[in-house]
C-alpha cells in the first residue's frame, strides 16, 4: 500500500491544468505582444515558474513515498521519474532541463531571456499536459 499523499497530488494536479489554461491563453497573443505587455510577459513567467514547481513537488512526493530515492536536485527528479517508470526514459531525459530553467527563473531573475522564457513557454502546455497524465495514471494504479 503506498503512503501517497493522493488528495494533495490531485490537488496540484488540478491546479496545473488550470495554470496550463492560463499559459494557452497567454499564448494567443504573439511573442512581440507578450514581451510588449509586461502584466502577459510577467504573468507567463510566474505560471511557467509555479507549473514547474507543481511538477517537481509531485515527482520528489512520489519517489520518496513509493521508492525511497531522494535525488540531489531537481533534474535528478525528473530523469527519476523516468527511470521508476512513472514516464518514459525519453520523455524525461529530454524535460531535465526543464529544472534547470526553473532555477533560473528564481535565482537569475534579472537575466532571464524573455525570449527563451516565451519560446519554452509555446512548448509547455504539451509538456505539462504529458507530466500530468503521467502522474493521473501512476496514481490511479495506487488506488
Amino acid at each position: 500500500m503506498t503512503t501517497l499523499n493522493i488528495e494533495s497530488i490531485e490537488d496540484k494536479l488540478f491546479r496545473l491544468v488550470d495554470h496550463t489554461s492560463i499559459i494557452d491563453n497567454i499564448l494567443t497573443h504573439s511573442d512581440a505582444e507578450i514581451v510588449k505587455e509586461s502584466t502577459l510577459y510577467y504573468t507567463l513567467e510566474h505560471i511557467l515558474q509555479l507549473s514547474i514547481q507543481i511538477i517537481l513537488d509531485i515527482g520528489t512526493h512520489i519517489l520518496a513515498e513509493d521508492f525511497h530515492k531522494n535525488p540531489k536536485n531537481y533534474a535528478e527528479v525528473i530523469i527519476e521519474l523516468g527511470k521508476q517508470g512513472i514516464m518514459s526514459k525519453e520523455f524525461a531525459v529530454a524535460q531535465e532541463e526543464m529544472a534547470r530553467f526553473r532555477n533560473k527563473l528564481i535565482h537569475d531573475y534579472d537575466s532571464v531571456d524573455r525570449s527563451k522564457t516565451i519560446s519554452y513557454g509555446r512548448s509547455a502546455p504539451e509538456i505539462f499536459r504529458t507530466f500530468g497524465q503521467a502522474f493521473t495514471e501512476y496514481i490511479k494504479k495506487q488506488k
